[in-house]
């Protein structure tokens, strides 16, 4: 049986959330200049990307602008939980 690799054990973390929120999301990693993908979920619509959330680390895409405070709660609980899924991998 084949091993799940980290990239899709962080995507399947974040399904939830891309369901919730209705858009697809994904998290980078900040790199010096560059950013690389370490999670995505949702449905692709090929549409505007949306800074939802960023910190020194991390910076949190979506395909539309997250403006209610409901899901703006929600992006912030999910990036609290996303960084203590980081540490136990």
């Amino acid at each position: 049986m084949r091993e799940t690799s980290d990239f899709e054990k962080l995507s399947d973390f974040l399904k939830p959330y891309a369901d919730n929120l209705d858009t697809k999301v994904w998290i980078c990693r900040k790199v010096g200049k560059r950013m690389s993908c370490i999670a995505r979920a949702g449905l692709e619509n090929y549409s505007e990307a949306f800074i939802s959330y960023e910190d020194e680390n991390y910076v949190l895409f979506t395909e539309r602008e997250i403006t209610r405070d409901d899901e703006r709660e929600l992006i912030n609980k999910l990036m609290v939980s996303f960084k203590q899924l980081l540490d136990k991998t």
